[in-house]
């Protein structure tokens, strides 16, 4: 279990709706001050709460950051596991299949309030890393599956790692948006695209 994990999992639809406001409150404090404005006080001051019932469900602001994170990545690898299923199906190319997954990722972690701040927090705080590291490993492993099974490549080492690139360069795309206020949207994830299909060279 992770270090910040969470003490129970609310069952009553009262205690999950409570546990649903904590996290609703948190991802809008993430939004409008990042970081340095987060903390339990003013989670509990946005909630309409009384500390008792935030520490019922989350230890510390850690363990909210841990939930929101893993929510976010999970949205994140949802957009490419979908994709992926569907990629030698559909008749989409290679190129423009990698372009609709980093284009709906882009989507998806912008409509998540806080998406920005979370990625953040995901980089920069070291008990949060693991979050985004397995997510990674399990976008890569689904990459090269895909392909072992599509009969592109056999499974390899090289192939494992070249997917493992393939999805931080496209995180990092991801991250160069966001940090630019989407500046470039376009070119930005067209080029990270080309980057990601050359870095798999299987075409």
């Amino acid at each position: 279990m992770p270090k910040h994990a969470i003490r129970t999992m609310p069952k009553q639809a009262r205690a999950k709706e409570t546990y649903e406001r904590i996290l609703a409150a948190s991802q809008e404090l993430l939004a409008e001050s990042g970081i340095e404005g987060f903390n339990s006080n003013a989670i509990v001051e946005r909630a309409g709460m009384t500390p008792p019932a935030l520490y019922r469900w989350f230890p510390n602001k850690h363990a909210i950051l841990e939930e929101l994170g893993t929510r976010l990545m999970d949205a994140q690898n949802d957009v490419a596991s979908e994709y992926l299923e569907s990629f030698g199906r559909d008749g989409m190319p290679l190129p423009d299949t990698v372009r609709a997954i980093l284009d709906d990722t882009l989507d998806v972690t912008l409509e998540f309030v806080g998406g920005h701040a979370m990625m953040v927090c995901l980089r920069a705080m070291p008990a949060l890393g693991h979050i985004r590291l397995e997510s990674h490993d399990a976008v890569a492993a689904a990459l090269s599956d895909r392909i072992q099974r599509l009969g592109l490549e056999q499974a390899s080492e090289l192939l494992m790692a070249r997917c493992r690139l393939v999805v931080e360069l496209g995180y990092a795309a991801i991250e160069m948006l966001l940090e630019t206020g989407l500046e470039r949207r376009r070119l930005v994830l067209d080029s990270a695209a080309m980057a990601c299909v050359a870095a798999l060279d299987i075409t």
